[in-house]
């Protein structure tokens, strides 16, 4: 990850007009997040998961220490990286263990508040909604997949809006909780669509993000093969200090900003292995490709997580360097009382 400062000749000439969501950043002479021209390049990788040749070059702002992906595929080509497998393999991970995936963030949603409308943007088939559902909560997500939003529907009752989120119709202060979960990291234009999450929140509401932390210890230690780099469809590779100059700098408070407790150890020693079977000569099979672990590679899972992702990653989550971080940030001000339309009273 070593890294060189760029010369602005280098780089691309920011487009005047600002970007939407859903546009390819072609601005990669200021940061997408706090506008410096201090930029340096980070580092240069392929698409791991799906064992593909072309490298993709990330750059990292100095001022905030953002990094993004430099000319990312533009959205109307992203079809062929977000292929059916991920898709299959995003909604197996949210409906595994629905418990113990999700019984965290439900938890810390239920103690900072007791009802009212949330929306969940990425919110695939509606896994964590259904763990809200029911009690006093109305229920929202938006999914860019038909099917997968409708699925979502189908087992939550919630309103799910199909298509990019700065294009869903809600009107402002419409949310009390706004939830993103592995979300952030595949938005074009953070700062925008963080904006709009501002936007969208009753005063007093929460916004709660869960994404990869692209100064872990994992991502330190792995370079190119750490799974939590996702090329080319993560776009933005937060830090706890960029996500903080981020969303303090758009008007949220923060609530709490945590590493808890996970790993990406395992498929990131997956990619490893594929390089080794690769250099004598043999085609190793994608991770898109693959069926479900054999006992060979259940007992090798297990011996890694004994060995290595438990001792030395929950040392790393309690000092804050886990590959994997929680935000939860309020938006200033207080609740309305709709029966009175006078501000204050309780979030």
């Amino acid at each position: 990850m070593g890294q060189s400062v760029l010369n602005p000749e280098e780089l691309v000439a920011a487009p005047k007009e600002e970007a939407h969501d859903h546009e390819s950043p072609k601005n990669t002479s200021k940061c997408l997040i706090c506008n410096g021209s201090q930029i340096t390049h980070f580092m240069t990788a392929p698409d791991r998961y799906h064992w593909r040749p072309e490298e993709y070059r990330l750059l990292r702002c100095s001022t905030c220490s953002h990094v993004w992906l430099a000319n990312p595929p533009k959205p109307e080509e992203m079809g062929i990286h977000y292929s059916q497998e991920y898709h299959r393999a995003i909604m197996a991970s949210g409906e595994e263990s629905v418990e113990d995936r999700w019984g965290r963030q439900r938890d810390v949603v239920a103690r900072l508040k007791k009802g009212g409308a949330i929306l969940d943007i990425g919110c695939s088939s509606g896994a964590f909604l259904g763990m809200m559902k029911g009690g006093s909560w109305k229920l929202y997500g938006i999914d860019m997949e038909a099917s997968t939003a409708a699925k979502a529907k189908a087992a939550t009752g919630a309103e799910v809006f199909v298509g990019e989120a700065l294009d869903a119709p809600f009107p402002a202060e419409s949310f009390d909780v706004i939830t993103g979960f592995d979300l952030l990291e595949h938005v074009y234009q953070p700062r925008p669509f963080l904006a709009k999450v501002l936007e969208w929140l009753k005063p007093g509401g929460i916004f709660y993000a869960g994404l990869p932390n692209i100064d872990s210890w994992e991502a330190r230690a792995l370079g190119t093969y750490w799974y939590g780099l996702e090329l080319p469809r993560h776009i933005s590779h937060f830090s706890p200090a960029s996500l903080r100059h981020a969303l303090n700098s758009l008007g949220f408070q923060e609530i709490s900003l945590t590493t808890p407790y996970t790993t990406y150890i395992e498929d990131s020693v997956s990619y490893l292995c594929s390089r080794a079977i690769e250099r004598i000569g043999i085609e190793p099979i994608p991770m898109s490709k693959r069926g479900p672990r054999s006992i060979p590679m259940r007992l090798v899972r297990k011996a890694l997580q004994l060995s290595l992702a438990i001792p030395f990653t929950k040392i790393a989550c309690a000092a804050g360097a886990g590959p994997s971080m929680e935000a939860v940030f309020r938006k200033n001000g207080s609740p309305r009382n709709k029966a009175t339309g006078v501000l204050g009273g309780k979030a």
